[in-house]
């Protein structure tokens, strides 16, 4: 028999993060995170799909 841990539960008054869901337009911050986020990830190919465009 298999115990499943306690679900995270959030209050409906709570505010998320402003870093959360954040979107760069300054094309010089996309590039410098690109290099940093490739530099420090295990699967480069699967983290560059996180900044191919949609």
């Amino acid at each position: 028999m298999k115990l499943k841990g306690k679900t995270k539960k959030t209050s409906p008054a709570q505010m998320r993060l402003p870093w959360g869901e954040w979107e760069a337009n300054n094309p010089e911050i996309v590039a410098v995170a690109k290099k940093f986020v490739l530099a420090n990830c295990y699967d480069p190919k699967f983290a560059s799909l996180l900044f191919e465009p949609e």
